[in-house]
């Protein structure tokens, strides 16, 4: 796979979008670089899921159903492609913002390393 992160991060999507759009996004960069087999048959799963919901619409039921594709199948995926000291979440420094950064230690008083990731979120 050629590399994909540029001046040391990767934004894949605007955190203030419709899941719908955030999911768009997400695959539109699964399908712009070069997948091995197993990981481009799961994105082709999670299109045809995507197309077998059509008929929930934008309901509640709908939505419900995106988040937890999103959850369950992509973000995993997403986060499996992450670099070398690089993770796959929320930019430390403006939440808005989805993509691949750099892995700094948040500890380093302490001399602890802990990957930004593994914070909780509240």
């Amino acid at each position: 796979m050629r590399k994909f992160i540029a001046n040391h991060v990767k934004l894949i999507s605007r955190m203030d979008r419709d899941i719908g759009v955030l999911i768009d996004n997400c695959l539109g960069f699964l399908y712009s670089i070069d997948l091995g087999h197993e990981m481009r048959k799961e994105t082709a799963r999670i299109e045809s899921a995507l197309y077998d919901m059509v008929y929930l619409g934008r309901t509640p039921a709908g939505s419900e159903f995106k988040e937890n594709l999103f959850r369950t199948r992509i973000l995993p995926l997403m986060k499996v492609l992450a670099p070398p000291g690089y993770y796959f979440g929320i930019d430390p420094d403006n939440s808005g913002l989805l993509g691949y950064w750099r892995q700094h230690d948040v500890d380093a008083d302490e001399g602890q390393s802990m990957p930004v990731d593994s914070r909780t979120t509240g």
